[in-house]
C-alpha cells in the first residue's frame, strides 16, 4: 500500500529517489515524503498531494535519502502524519510501511517524548534515537525490531552516521546492490531502471548498508544472526512499464490481454499438451480430497470462476474464501486439503496470512501469482505464474484473465491426474482455449460502441450487474471495476436473487447490466430482463452473436463470439472493464490511480 524508496551512491540522489517513488504511485497514496543525508545535515520534505510537486528537491546535494509514499492508516491525510518521520533530536529518520500494533505499550520507553503525528510510526526513530547512548545506529536498529509486534517495512537512516537500515518482518522491501549504488523499494518494479537483480528479504531480515564502503550485511533479527544473501535474477521488462500511446495504464493493459493470454497459453502448454513451466512436484495433488481458495478482490472473484470449473471437471469438493475472514473463523483444514492462493502482486497480506493458518494446519498450498520473487510464491509449496507482465493499473484486468487461463490449466491438469476427463478432452479444452485470444480481440473492437452506451449512462449513481451460473462471478467483477474507478455504487448478484431485494432498486435511472449468454441458464435470463423492463428499467446485455431475442429486450447489446460454456467468463468481463474505463474517463476520475485504493494491499 505505502510505497517506499531509499538510494545511495552518486549522482542526483533526490531524482534518483522522486523517480522511484513516481514508479510506486500505482500502489496508492495520499501524501509522500523525502528525507536526503547532507554533508552536514538531513534536508527533509513532506506534502499532501502528488509526487511530481518535489521537483525542487533535486538541487540538494545528497548521497543518500529516504523516500515515502503513504496510503493513510494511523492518523488522517496531512503533512503531519506523511513519512518520513523522526526523533526529538532530528537525527534518526524513518519510512514505514505496516501497522506497529504494540504503540501503546511502546511509548513507556519513550516517556516524556513529545508526539508530532497520529503514526504509528513515529516511535520507531524516537526508540532508536534513546538507544543511540548505548549502541552504534544499526545496533540500535536491532535492538528495536525486537521490540515491534505486527506487519512492516521499515528503512532508517542515520544524520551523524553514514549507515542506511532496512528491516522486514511481514510487508514487502527488497534491496539491490549496482557497484556502488544502492536501492531499496517495496517492490521490484521499481528497480527495473538501475538493476536486473536484487536481494529478496525474508520476514525477520534486516539490511545494513554500510555509505562508505558501499558494502552491504545481513541480519536475521529474529534469531539474532548474520546471514549471508545473494542477489537474485529477476524479469520485469522496462517496456511493460511504461503506457505508450494509450492514455490510462488501465487502457492499455486492457487491450493487452489477448498478447498476455497467448503467452500464458505458449509458456505453459506444448502441443496441445499442459506442461507448467514451474514443475507443481509430485506430491502436490497427491491423495487430495477437497479444494479450498483463499483471495481476495478481482482475485476472490477468479476463484469463483475456478470453483465451477473444478467442481464440474475435477467432481471435488471446493470453497471459496475472502482471505481476510479465512483464519480467523478456525478452519477445519489437514492434509488432504489443497490451499489455492490467489495473488497478482504476491504480496497480499492477507492471503499471505491464510496461507500461513493454512501451512501450520497441515494442507498444502498451491499459488497462482504474477510476480517471481514474491512472498506468496516463496512461502507456497508450488507456485504457477502468469504471464501478465507489470499491471500498474489499480483496477485489475490482464491480471484477473491470465489468472483465469492458469486456474483453468490447473482445473484441466487435475482433472486429467485424477482421471476424471479423457486425453482427447484436454485437448479440445486446449484448442478452445487457444482461441480466446482472437475472439477477445474481436472484442475489444467494439469500442465505439460501448462509448456510445457510456454517453447514455455516465451520470448515473448507481448500477446493478447480473449473472448466472460461471458467469456470475463476472457481474461481481464488473460491479468492481464500476464502482472502483468511476466511484458510482454497483452491485453484483446472480440473476436469480434480484427477486430476493434488488429488484426494488429498479427504476428509469439506474441501469441493469446481465450476463446473458446461451447456456443452461439463457431463457431464465430472458424473463429476469423482462422483469427488469416491466419496471422501466434500463437494460445493458452482453451476449453472444447473433442473439436476435435479446435485442427485443434490451436498451443495449455487446455482443461477443460464440465459444464453449466454460470460456465464457473471458470474453463477457472484456465489455465490462471497457465500459467501466470509458464511464470513469468521461467522469474525469483518476482511473490509474482511483481515491482511497491501494494496489498492493500489504497490511490487514
Amino acid at each position: 500500500m505505502c510505497g517506499i524508496f531509499a538510494y545511495a551512491g552518486p549522482g542526483n540522489c533526490a531524482e534518483v529517489i522522486i523517480n522511484g517513488l513516481k514508479s510506486l504511485e500505482y500502489r496508492g497514496y495520499d501524501s509522500w515524503g523525502i528525507a536526503l543525508k547532507t554533508k552536514n545535515n538531513i534536508e527533509l520534505k513532506k506534502s499532501v498531494g502528488k509526487v511530481s510537486e518535489a521537483t525542487e528537491l533535486e538541487a540538494v546535494k545528497a548521497y543518500a535519502g529516504i523516500g515515502h509514499t503513504r496510503w493513510a492508516t494511523h492518523g488522517n491525510v496531512s503533512i503531519e502524519n506523511s513519512h518520513p518521520h523522526t526523533d526529538s533530536e532530528k537525527r534518526i529518520y524513518v519510512v514505514h510501511n505496516g501497522i506497529i500494533e504494540n504503540v501503546a505499550e511502546l511509548r513507556k520507553f519513550v516517556s516524556g517524548d513529545r508526539f508530532y503525528s497520529k503514526t504509528d510510526t513515529e516511535i520507531i526513530p524516537k526508540l532508536i534515537a534513546r538507544l543511540l547512548n548505548r549502541y552504534s545506529f544499526p545496533a540500535a536498529v536491532k535492538e528495536v525490531v525486537g521490540k515491534l509486534r505486527g506487519n512492516f517495512a521499515f528503512v532508517a537512516i542515520d544524520r551523524d552516521s553514514n549507515y542506511l537500515v532496512a528491516a522486514r518482518n511481514g510487508s514487502p522491501i527488497v534491496a539491490a546492490l549496482n557497484r556502488n549504488k544502492f536501492y531499496i523499494s517495496s517492490d521490484l518494479q521499481s528497480l527495473v531502471p538501475y538493476t536486473d537483480k536484487a536481494f529478496l528479504m525474508n520476514d525477520g531480515e534486516m539490511a545494513i548498508y554500510n555509505l562508505d564502503d558501499s558494502s552491504v550485511e545481513f541480519y536475521n533479527f529474529l534469531d539474532r544472526k548474520e546471514i549471508i544473501k545473494v542477489q537474485e535474477n529477476y524479469s520485469v521488462q522496462f517496456g511493460d512499464c511504461r503506457r505508450g500511446d494509450f492514455k490510462h495504464f488501465m487502457l492499455k493493459e486492457i487491450f493487452e490481454q489477448p498478447v498476455r493470454l497467448r503467452q500464458t497459453f505458449e509458456v505453459n502448454v506444448t502441443d496441445f499438451d499442459i506442461r507448467f513451466a514451474q514443475p507443481l512436484g509430485a506430491g502436490i495433488f497427491k491423495d487430495i480430497n477437497r479444494i479450498v481458495i483463499i483471495a481476495c478482490g478481482t482475485s476472490w472473484h477468479a476463484g469463483l470462476v475456478a470453483e465451477y470449473w473444478l467442481e464440474s471437471l475435477v467432481r471435488m469438493p471446493v470453497e471459496v474464501e475472502y482471505a481476510s475472514e479465512f483464519r480467523y473463523r478456525s478452519p477445519v483444514l489437514s492434509a488432504d486439503t489443497l490451499i489455492i492462493a490467489i495473488s497478482q502482486s504476491g504480496e497480499t497480506a492477507d492471503t499471505i496470512a491464510g496461507i500461513k493458518e493454512a501451512k501450520e494446519l497441515g494442507a498444502r498450498v498451491l499459488s497462482v501469482c504474477n510476480v517471481p520473487g514474491s512472498t506468496i510464491a516463496r512461502i507456497s509449496d508450488a507456485t504457477v505464474f502468469t504471464q501478465a507482465g507489470p499491471e500498474i493499473g489499480v483496477a485489475s484486468t490482464k491480471a484477473f484473465t491470465t489468472q483465469l487461463e492458469m486456474l483453468f490449466l490447473l482445473t484441466l491438469y487435475l482433472a486429467q491426474y485424477r482421471q476424471k476427463i479423457s486425453p482427447k478432452d484436454v485437448i479440445n479444452y486446449l484448442k478452445n482455449l487457444a482461441e480466446i485470444p482472437e475472439k477477445m480481440e474481436r472484442v475489444l473492437g467494439k469500442t465505439e460502441q460501448i462509448i456510445k452506451i457510456m454517453e447514455a449512462h455516465y451520470t448515473v449513481s448507481n448500477a446493478l450487474f447480473l449473472g448466472r451460473g460461471v458467469n456470475y462471478p463476472i457481474a461481481l467483477e464488473g460491479a468492481l471495476k464500476l464502482k472502483e474507478i468511476s466511484y458510482i455504487h454497483a452491485e453484483g448478484y446472480p440473476a436469480a436473487e434480484m427477486k430476493h431485494g434488488p429488484i426494488a432498486l429498479i427504476d428509469r435511472h439506474m441501469p441493469t447490466v446481465f450476463i446473458c449468454i446461451r447456456d443452461q441458464s439463457y431463457e431464465k435470463v430472458l424473463s429476469n430482463i423482462q422483469e427488469v423492463k416491466a419496471r422501466n428499467g434500463i437494460v445493458i446485455a452482453v451476449a453472444n452473436d447473433n442473439d436476435k431475442r435479446i435485442t427485443e429486450l434490451a436498451d443495449h447489446v455487446i455482443f461477443i463470439p460464440e465459444t464453449i460454456v466454460e470460456l465464457s467468463p473471458f470474453l463477457t468481463v472484456v465489455p465490462l472493464q471497457m465500459l467501466a474505463y470509458y464511464i470513469a474517463d468521461k467522469r474525469g476520475c483518476d482511473i490509474d490511480k482511483p481515491r482511497n485504493l491501494a494496489k498492493s494491499v500489504t497490511v490487514e
